[in-house]
């Protein structure tokens, strides 16, 4: 929760950003993404949800993907493209600033192999990420795999009442930081299941607030959703990583 403050704090510095994530992440985001480049393949075509200043996608790029980067920060992009000139592999990635909740907007069904996202979807509430996992499953093509890392809820009972003690000591800071309240996600694996994926992997970190969740796109229909809240398509997430 406090490191979401922090990302937020220096997200308008895109050249400080990855070196901020790295110190308050203790490197862990880094270990991430380099077990998701591990499962890319050449000629895979990837959408970055939140795609950040691009580390990532740079990852998979040179791996010989073709990697579409969706973020809704103007900055981030720009950096985003720097990085992969930066790598040579500028020629394979595509850049689109919009928000999650416009995916239908921008692609077509079965258009991606890879959907993956990392702690970029921690802003929303449940029934938001219900839909956008919906969204996902419809633009992945059968038997596309999705990829999710976020902070969570720990599972266990003691990393839990640590995590809580941490959100009661930092939730002043961080509101008068941000003017809004940032939780973790609470059951991510449930959550993807409930969007018509079906979980193979879930990897959680020794600190048990960050998961990393591998699932494919089987032919199984979403869970059925009331109809999605009005802001829904307007709703812009606060946090790039």
């Amino acid at each position: 929760m406090l490191m979401y403050g922090w990302m937020k704090f220096v997200e308008v510095a895109p050249e400080r950003y990855d070196w901020a994530v790295k110190l308050m992440t203790g490197g862990r985001l880094d270990k991430i993404k380099d077990q998701i480049a591990e499962r890319i393949g050449p000629g895979d075509r990837i959408l970055d949800i939140g795609c950040g200043t691009g580390t990532l996608a740079v990852r998979c790029l040179k791996k010989g993907a073709y990697v579409t980067g969706l973020d809704s920060n103007e900055f981030m992009l720009e950096q985003s493209e720097k990085n992969a000139m930066a790598a040579g592999v500028n020629d394979r990635l595509t850049l689109i600033q919009d928000s999650v909740t416009q995916l239908c907007k921008h692609f077509q069904e079965g258009s991606f192999d890879v959907v993956m996202s990392t702690m970029a979807l921690g802003e929303f509430p449940r029934e938001y990420l219900e839909y956008i996992l919906r969204d996902c499953k419809r633009i992945l093509r059968p038997g596309g795999r999705l990829i999710i890392a976020d902070e969570v809820w720990p599972e266990r009972l003691l990393p839990r009442l640590l995590y809580q003690a941490g959100m009661v000591l930092f939730w002043i800071p961080q509101f008068l930081l941000l003017r809004r309240a940032l939780f973790p996600i609470s059951d991510l694996r449930g959550i993807i299941e409930a969007g018509g994926f079906e979980v193979g992997e879930v990897v959680t970190s020794a600190a048990s607030s960050f998961q990393l969740v591998f699932a494919e796109n089987v032919a199984v229909e979403p869970k059925p959703f009331a109809e999605a809240p009005r802001e829904y398509e307007h709703m812009q997430p606060a946090h790039n990583f």
